[in-house]
């Protein structure tokens, strides 16, 4: 009788941490995606007045004349297209960040969704243990029902900190991704400047772009690895936070377009890609030493369980 109450609470007590951790994981979704909103509208407004600007240059205006009277049209109108193209790569970031953050929010909804109501179940199970453990005759059934909910704790313990671990190490291998790119990006810069021509300034680029493509990736893994960090934090009341882990795409992005024609520009965004990696491994090594430590002591009470029941009369 105590092993099958064991396996109904174990479930619905996983269902339930399931749900805080999915319904806390919403909240901070919801609260990224209004800053991503107004993000992408700052962003927007910002791109058509640089437009706006390059039209006034380009077209017949009191602008474009003077600029030309003074022999300055030509060298404005080059910067003011650079401004045009860094203004659209910054609100295009924002406009595919609020895109993966609105799809992980429905995600997230769905799951919620499926594990229906585990709360009430639960509590329902607890009565029935308690009315059990108060009837029954062995005198070990008070203790017997303190190790199945440390049990039970400790089994989502282990759930959530295995969770973390793959989101961490999935955004450890993404910014490792983005950091061989941005030192091809850097080499390939460096004949450039001796006089590579067209061919390096093109595959400088090339994994440049790639460098972007891997470092957003990177920013959707940190912020799960972030709000997964954040839950672990509070069920073991320890600091596991990534430092700027989840503002980290907008430094490096704003370093790297400010001038990506720029050498030292992408030599910067490396150092800041590998710094967030290594702080990103510290964390997993935290992680691993935590979950070493939940499993010894889920064992141990596993054992003390197991041998109330097995002598229970």
């Amino acid at each position: 009788m105590l092993n099958e109450y064991q396996k109904k609470l174990i479930d619905e007590k996983e269902k339930l941490r399931d749900v805080e951790r999915l319904e806390r994981q919403a909240v901070a979704l919801r609260d990224e995606l209004n800053k991503l909103q107004e993000k992408e509208t700052n962003h927007k407004i910002k791109l058509d007045q640089e437009q706006v600007d390059v039209d006034k240059l380009e077209g017949v205006s009191i602008t474009g004349i003077f600029m030309s009277l003074t022999g300055k049209k030509d060298e404005q109108l080059i910067q003011e297209k650079k401004e045009v193209v860094a203004a659209h790569l910054r609100w295009k970031e924002a406009s595919e960040a609020k895109q993966d953050v609105e799809y992980e929010l429905a995600e997230l909804t769905k799951k919620i969704n499926i594990l229906g109501n585990p709360k009430e179940n639960y509590h329902q199970l607890l009565m029935e243990k308690h009315q059990y453990l108060l009837h029954s005759s062995h005198e070990d059934g008070e203790r017997s029902f303190y190790l199945l909910n440390k049990i039970s704790d400790l089994s989502s313990d282990i759930k959530e900190i295995n969770e973390a671990l793959e989101a961490g190490t999935l955004a450890s291998e993404s910014l490792s991704y983005a950091t061989e790119s941005l030192t091809k990006a850097k080499n390939w810069g460096t004949v450039d400047m001796f006089g590579g021509g067209l061919i390096s300034t093109s595959i400088k680029h090339s994994n440049i772009d790639t460098a972007k493509e891997e470092v957003h990736r990177s920013q959707q893994l940190l912020r799960k690895f972030s709000y997964e960090l954040d839950d672990i934090g509070q069920t073991f009341k320890v600091d596991l936070s990534i430092s700027g882990g989840l503002t980290f795409m907008d430094y490096f992005f704003d370093g790297l377009i400010s001038d990506w024609l720029v050498q030292d520009k992408i030599h910067d965004s490396t150092e800041q890609v590998e710094k967030m990696r290594l702080e990103v491994n510290k964390t997993l090594d935290q992680l691993s030493q935590l979950l070493i430590e939940t499993r010894q002591t889920n064992d141990s009470l596993q054992k003390e369980w197991q041998r109330i029941v097995e002598h229970a009369d």
